[in-house]
């Protein structure tokens, strides 16, 4: 018998794998290929979830130049220091003056979240900006002023609206006033 004095060319532990799904008694109604077939899908799912995923590209920022133009919107709000800040406003005891640029779609919550600031303080300057609501519909290119003290703290906020300066100011109580 020639073929009894054949040796398996397969492994033991390849063997034990092809009839491992004989010995599940929960699959009997299935037939042994659908058994294996359920067997091997189980195994390439276990094996997509556990593959590790590409670290994402991230595409270079290019700031937008002075002078070009195009479509390309800054990300974030430019410090603008073309404004002449005069020397009251400059030795303030409550602050120094920043100025910015509001760029195309921005609002203001995403010019203070750009740039560091506190953006509770959008909020509280919203419940008192009044009906004709010159926080929330800022254009792009207007420039608005935020006074920073030692701190870091916002102690003031100006801008353009109407041809006319709004200035919302911080109380002593945290809270903010439309003075103008």
């Amino acid at each position: 018998m020639p073929n009894a004095s054949k040796v398996s060319r397969s492994p033991a532990w390849l063997s034990h794998i092809w009839h491992l799904p004989d010995k599940m008694h929960w699959m009997d109604p299935l037939p042994a290929p659908h058994r294996r077939g359920i067997i091997v899908a189980v195994v390439v799912i276990l094996l997509a979830f556990l593959w590790p995923a590409p670290s994402p590209q991230r595409a270079p920022v290019t700031p937008l130049q002075s002078g070009s133009e195009g479509t390309e919107v800054p990300l974030q709000a430019n410090i603008a220091d073309d404004f002449p800040q005069s020397s009251s406003t400059q030795g303030d005891s409550r602050g120094q003056w920043r100025n910015y640029t509001i760029a195309s779609g921005q609002t203001l919550a995403q010019l203070f979240r750009d740039n560091n600031l506190p953006v509770n303080d959008v909020f509280a300057m919203a419940q008192v900006e009044g009906s004709d609501k010159p926080l929330s519909t800022l254009n792009a290119g207007q420039r608005v002023k935020i006074r920073l003290n030692a701190a870091g703290v916002v102690t003031g906020l100006t801008l353009e609206s109407a041809g006319r300066e709004i200035l919302f100011t911080r109380q002593a109580d945290g809270s903010f006033i439309r003075a103008q």
